[in-house]
């Protein structure tokens, strides 16, 4: 699909503003302050991602960046905010649908629209004047691509993700006892990484595995990898999703947002949500002083001196195992990456957003 750019729009937050336009924030500039010099990129538009985009506008950040490269179709309507059915008779972008929500919430927030993956480096460099990156994306490559941008321009990055499937049943159910096997039915959550400049990455934090960045870049070697016997999550495959489970998680990652804007609450690092029996876990981590994605031989406050992502493709799926049959030492592991090469492996992690 070729790259479709909307140019931002919209007039520029008003800095004197009286009446209705200065009244609309005052409820949340008590708490918060106003959010009209801030731009956010939002990548990836589907259930969580357009409830960030909503969010947004309310708050009135001053611009927002929209990239995904998909179209709407019927699927999305149950979870995508501000899709119509008429959207999926046109084909509408993503982009499209979400830049019409904001400008029907807030025509004061200046909005772009770029209809193309984040793993276009002309993409990923369109997504650099944001000063904070919301991703909500399906599998690892992306976080590869939006954790390099991160890391390479200072840049604070929230990761975000849900989880929605089948609890895992109990060895021995007991048959007599209806409401411990009725408790839970569905595992249902989800997850927020947050980077911020000088901390450590999603690689640090194990939220991306390189080993699955190659096998989602590149369908030979998935197949080749399937073939030798390893799994290899596939993020096209469609996964359960309902809108409050995205509400839930946008809801983190918003109040996450402000929080790094406006400190209001210890930050966090690495959030669990378990929906399902209503709880969370907060997890931190240090930077791995040897992360290749953050560390001494990585682009880490290079900005445009390193340039975007190169992809150097393979033909043939990294070993797990040496001659002797003994697993090689993660860190060991090739790459296709040229810049940074990255260590594996990580995180298998289901979480999407779509």
């Amino acid at each position: 699909m070729p790259i479709l750019t909307m140019p931002f729009d919209g007039p520029a937050p008003p800095t004197g503003a009286t009446g209705p336009i200065q009244d609309r924030y005052d409820r949340q500039v008590r708490a918060f302050g106003r959010l009209a010099e801030l731009t956010v990129a939002v990548v990836g538009l589907g259930g969580v991602g357009s409830q960030v985009v909503q969010s947004l506008a309310h708050l009135g950040v001053g611009g927002l960046l929209l990239v995904d490269p998909d179209t709407v179709t019927a699927t999305n309507l149950n979870r995508l905010i501000g899709a119509k059915p008429a959207d999926v008779a046109r084909a509408a972008t993503k982009v499209t649908v979400a830049a019409r929500t904001v400008r029907t919430i807030n025509p004061q927030v200046r909005v772009r629209g770029i209809a193309g993956s984040i793993l276009d480096p002309v993409v990923w460099q369109q997504v650099r004047p944001a000063e904070v990156i919301v991703g909500a994306v399906d599998g690892h490559a992306p976080r590869w691509a939006l954790n390099r941008l991160a890391v390479q321009y200072a840049r604070c990055y929230l990761d975000v993700g849900v989880e929605l499937g089948p609890a895992p049943r109990p060895e021995q159910p007991d048959d007599h006892d209806q409401e411990a096997s009725s408790r839970v039915r569905l595992e249902a959550g989800g997850h927020l990484a947050v980077i911020r400049p000088g901390g450590p990455c999603l690689l640090c934090l194990c939220g991306y595995d390189p080993r699955l960045v190659d096998a989602e870049l590149d369908p030979g070697l998935a197949a080749a990898r399937r073939a030798a016997g390893y799994r290899v999550d596939d993020p096209a495959e469609p996964a359960p999703s309902v809108v409050f489970l995205n509400q839930i998680i946008a809801g983190y990652a918003v109040g996450e947002l402000l929080n790094y804007v406006s400190l209001w609450r210890p930050p966090v690092r690495y959030l669990l949500v378990d929906a399902a029996v209503n709880g969370t876990t907060a997890l931190d981590a240090d930077r791995d002083p040897q992360c290749l994605a953050c560390g001494p031989d990585s682009p880490r406050g290079l900005s445009d001196a390193a340039g975007p992502p190169s992809v150097a493709r393979t033909t043939a799926p990294p070993a797990a195992h040496d001659a002797a049959g003994a697993p090689q030492n993660p860190n060991t592991q090739s790459s296709r990456y040229t810049s940074p090469s990255e260590p594996g492996p990580r995180n298998g992690s289901h979480h999407h957003d779509t």
